[in-house]
């Protein structure tokens, strides 16, 4: 058993789950690119079995155990995110000011879970920061709706292609953790 988690104690067990959940992240108005090839999983580079990206789908997060939190998720794209705090893997912080707040929505409600969060299947997560009195109506709503394909929910949209995982029979190693 692995474990997870900053205060308290969580585990997760690799295969346990098979949960899909659609996320974007906008910095000051601007949306996020994570459908890079450094932030991708695949046969021959792992980020994290636990909670990945893969096939150049940057805006679906694939969580395969219990307790694995969003802040886990990021760390292992080298990047940090908390309540006041989203630190990119290059270096660059935004952190909450006057005039500038960190906020996150599950689901279209606001959250005050951040890193502590546990993604659910399905969920839709906007992580946005930018003008404290901005509106995040246009965010909230440009956040996709794939998940649903990766999770055999939305069979009438697609079956979800074949996911490259520990599961193969090779086994899987524990990075990230």
């Amino acid at each position: 058993m692995f474990y997870f988690g900053s205060q308290n104690k969580t585990s997760g067990i690799v295969g346990e789950v098979h949960e899909h959940a659609d996320f974007r992240v906008y910095i000051n108005n601007e949306p996020y690119n994570f459908s890079q090839e450094k932030y991708m999983s695949t046969d021959s580079k792992t980020l994290s079995n636990f909670m990945h990206l893969h096939d150049m789908e940057g805006s679906v997060i694939h969580k395969h155990a219990e307790g694995i939190t969003l802040g886990f998720f990021f760390r292992s794209l080298n990047m940090n995110f908390n309540s006041t705090c989203f630190a990119l893997d290059n270096g660059s912080s935004y952190c909450n000011t006057d005039s500038s707040r960190l906020r996150m929505f599950i689901n279209g409600q606001q959250s005050n879970a951040y890193g502590e969060y546990d993604l659910k299947d399905l969920d839709k997560i906007l992580i946005t920061y930018g003008s404290a009195v901005q509106d995040t109506t246009i965010q909230i709503n440009s956040v996709a709706d794939n998940a649903c394909i990766y999770s055999g929910k939305c069979p009438q949209r697609g079956l979800p292609p074949d996911e490259a995982s520990c599961f193969s029979g090779t086994g899987c190693s524990v990075e990230g953790a």
